[in-house]
């Protein structure tokens, strides 16, 4: 099972680790591919000439949707044995499946895939003589061509024979423990499961100190994209609330009405008061950090025009130039 000694990829050059062979990256869409070949086979199997064996109707299928080419994915040593083990292994799995003919494309993707091993090749590439298989799966290969026993399924007992009988010959399998101990390597596939981490796609946090300039520029065009989104965005038409404003109005005529008849104004002053002061604090505030604010100026004119009702009469006109 060593590979053929090698210097490993030159410098510089980018080289798939094994780690990425036992990965979801690897294992998940290579079984959907499986699956595939599976059904284009139960396909093209249902739809054959009589004259036409079973195994030849694979071969094409291998052929046609590129299975041929591989074995060409990967050339670094020490990443190829693991890719080879990896890609039998998730054939021979099929064995364990109920369908009867995902159990036979299991059994001829193995044997395909094990025998055409490039051999000869300049340089040389890395290749195994032994398959790793649970002794229980193994159980399951030798019974295989005996269970294809209706009729859709007869003509696969041979093909399947043939197979098996050839891969036990040549003594091409390294017999391990039951798979229920979990004995292969690694125990289960796949095993590196990508996570996605909320955390990392966080702001990173501001560093202490003063900013530095590429953080300054990194932050400035974040605020510039961020300006240019909200620019590009459609708006919501903006609509006056009439039913707001027929509420606030409502409201202030009774409260108004009361307090004209009570002959108490006085709470009408303070609130004016209360207001503009506010307002005042709110001009010097927007002014020392360079900002601009307007209004002030009218709530000043309504309260200073002897009007008792000041504020409350913004609506009205109050405190208009002119």
């Amino acid at each position: 099972m060593q590979p053929t000694p090698s210097p490993s990829a030159g410098r510089g050059d980018a080289v798939l680790q094994p780690a990425y062979f036992t990965s979801v990256l690897y294992v998940q869409p290579l079984r959907d591919d499986i699956s595939t070949l599976t059904e284009d086979f139960r396909t093209q199997f249902a739809q054959r000439d009589a004259t036409t064996l079973p195994f030849s109707v694979f071969r094409q299928l291998w052929v046609l949707k590129g299975w041929k080419w591989l074995h060409f994915k990967v050339f670094d040593d020490r990443a190829r044995q693991t890719f080879l083990l990896v890609t039998l292994r998730l054939f021979l799995e099929r064995i364990g499946n109920d369908d009867p003919l995902s159990r036979v494309v299991g059994v001829f993707g193995a044997y395909t895939f094990y025998y055409t091993q490039p051999c000869v090749a300049g340089p040389p590439l890395g290749r195994i003589n032994h398959i790793p298989l649970p002794i229980d799966r193994f159980a399951q290969l030798t019974r295989l061509s005996d269970e294809l026993i209706s009729e859709e399924l007869e003509p696969l007992r041979e093909p399947v024979l043939f197979v098996t009988r050839t891969m036990i010959q040549d003594q091409i399998f390294y017999l391990l423990p039951s798979s229920e101990s979990g004995a292969e390597n690694p125990r289960a596939l796949p095993r590196e499961v990508l996570v996605a981490d909320p955390a990392a796609m966080e702001i990173e946090p501001r560093k202490r100190g003063r900013p530095s300039k590429r953080e300054k520029a990194k932050r400035a065009q974040a605020a510039l994209a961020e300006l240019d989104r909200l620019l590009d965005s459609p708006s919501a038409e903006t609509t006056i609330p009439e039913d707001s404003l027929w509420s606030y109005s409502r409201d202030k005529s009774e409260l108004m009405a009361v307090l004209e008849g009570s002959g108490d104004m006085e709470g009408v002053r303070q609130a004016n008061a209360i207001i503009l002061e506010r307002m005042r604090e709110a001009q010097a505030a927007s002014v020392e950090v360079g900002g601009e604010y307007v209004g002030v100026g009218r709530v000043e004119r309504a309260v200073g025009d002897g009007n008792v009702v000041g504020v409350f009469g913004l609506l009205e006109g109050a405190g208009r130039e002119g």
